[in-house]
């Protein structure tokens, strides 16, 4: 009897209760029938974004309290690079406790004086300061300044100096042959031969333009007969590329020309540097599919606007005695620094009729660069040209919103999400839209944008009044109005 009573008791609704519980629990979106890692994950993500939150506080909170730490063992200590760093800056006994502005000031100074560093290694740059020298003006050389107006006299002098920078024969025929020498050298080692790209394909090289190559690399998941390709940066692709620019690298410290003078950086997009010991010339190598789609778009607007390349030539050499051009100083690079005019050009397209208008059109592309806009704010587009911000912008993205508009609003996102983090570096950098890639931000290499911003409103300011201060009256027959704006000692170009 009373094992014929045990299943009506085991029979009890409340068994039952929990499995008809877990049924309806399955179907909540948590809970994963037939995966229980899935689900304690789904719970775990769910909790984290009920009670955990990442906040960024501004200062440390009061009455903590910070061992001071050896400059050595902090997770962000990086070797002195260069003799000239102060002793305050790689003292052991700096104490830990310093404002996070003041750790990141300290950060870009060490980032900026490593690049220098390597450069100065390397070989000197062409274009220096000339400190407290007497400014230099080798442009003017058998030429006769006109003595009618200023702006007429600075055109002439821009051009000179555009004619001056302009490799002669003998340089063109030296480049000739190094790029037959660094094919010869690199035919073992890469597959296909490298193509030349930069300002020796754009038309806007100069006597002393770095030497760029591209190392084609046939990426054949991304054929042009798929609709939906993968991304070129993938980690099998960047991997491979690494790869192949290592067995450049060896190929040519193995040189007499190149020997130890060769890196390969660790960036985002990894490239070789290497400087040519007879010349003084920097190579640099990259790799890719083809030749960048910049190329063309620089090589048209040269037609559209003549006045671009002495205008990126007269503003690189006021750069270059700064500091302040290229990648390695932290500063805007060459394609940026085109664009930037080109989007100056086409926002003032028929400002500036007539012949002998240079000086002009130099004059206010400093004045607007320098004082009417804030470059650490507003990002510069030139297809279509103007200007954007987070204002300038809709509230609410469109389903119909054109790309250029979309490109625009991910940079400007990208700008306000470093800001909230607290990461003013990235926050402030220079915002150039790519014209061939509407979400490509040219000008992100460029993080000195406010000392970038000074040096065209002083420069402006100095030629101005330098302008202003030009008679002719034949007093001033032998000076030069380009030449105390520029400050800029070209001994090295000499030399070489």
């Amino acid at each position: 009897m009373q094992l014929s009573s045990l299943p009506l008791r085991i029979r009890s609704s409340r068994l039952f209760c929990p499995f008809h519980s877990s049924v309806a629990a399955a179907k909540t979106p948590d809970v994963f029938a037939n995966s229980l890692r899935k689900t304690l994950e789904a719970h775990r993500s769910t909790n984290r974004s009920r009670l955990v939150r990442k906040i960024y506080p501004s200062e440390d909170p009061a009455g903590l309290w910070r061992p001071e730490i050896p400059p050595k063992s902090r997770v962000d200590y990086q070797p002195p690079v260069e003799p000239a760093l102060s002793n305050s800056e790689c003292s052991p006994d700096t104490p830990a406790r310093v404002s996070k502005k003041r750790q990141k000031k300290r950060k870009s100074h060490v980032y900026i004086s490593s690049h220098r560093s390597l450069i100065n290694r390397y070989g000197e740059d062409a274009i220096q300061p000339t400190g407290t020298g007497r400014a230099q003006s080798p442009w003017l050389r058998n030429l006769e300044l006109p003595r009618t107006n200023a702006e007429i006299t600075l055109d002439a002098e821009i051009r000179a100096l555009d004619q001056y920078l302009t490799p002669r024969a003998q340089e063109k025929d030296c480049i000739e042959k190094l790029m037959t020498e660094v094919a010869s050298i690199l035919k073992a080692v890469v597959p296909h031969a490298p193509r030349v790209i930069g300002s020796h394909r754009t038309g806007l090289v100069l006597a002393h333009s770095g030497l760029d190559f591209l190392l084609p690399y046939e990426d054949l998941p991304r054929s042009l007969e798929r609709d939906r390709r993968p991304s070129p940066t993938r980690p099998q692709i960047q991997d491979a590329h690494i790869r192949l620019l290592r067995q450049v690298q060896r190929a040519l410290q193995h040189t007499d020309t190149f020997s130890d003078h060769v890196k390969l950086s660790d960036k985002r997009n990894p490239a070789i540097s290497a400087r040519h010991q007879p010349t003084g010339l920097l190579l640099q190598f990259y790799c890719g599919e083809g030749i960048p789609a910049i190329t063309e778009y620089l090589q048209d607007y040269q037609v559209e606007y003549p006045s671009l390349r002495p205008l990126y030539a007269v503003t690189r050499t006021l750069l270059e005695a700064r500091g302040l051009f290229g990648s390695p100083q932290a500063s805007i690079g060459p394609d940026a620094l085109a664009i930037l005019i080109v989007a100056f050009l086409k926002m003032n397209h028929g400002r500036f009729p007539g012949p002998n208008n240079l000086g002009n059109q130099f004059l206010a592309f400093l004045q607007f660069y320098g004082t009417q806009v804030d470059l650490q704010s507003v990002g510069v587009a030139v297809d279509p040209p103007g200007l954007f911000s987070e204002d300038m912008l809709p509230v609410a993205p469109d389903a119909d919103e054109l790309a250029h508009q979309r490109g625009q609003r991910s940079l400007i996102s990208a700008k306000r999400t470093a800001a909230a983090k607290r990461n003013f570096l990235v926050a402030q950098r220079l915002c150039i839209q790519d014209p061939t890639h509407y979400m490509n931000d040219l000008g992100r290499s460029c993080t000195r944008t406010s000392e970038l911003q000074n040096a065209f409103e002083a420069a402006y300011h100095q030629l101005r009044h330098a302008c202003d201060e030009w008679t002719s009256d034949g007093n001033v027959k032998s000076s030069s109005v380009l030449a105390t704006t520029l400050q800029a000692n070209f001994d090295v170009l000499e030399n070489r």
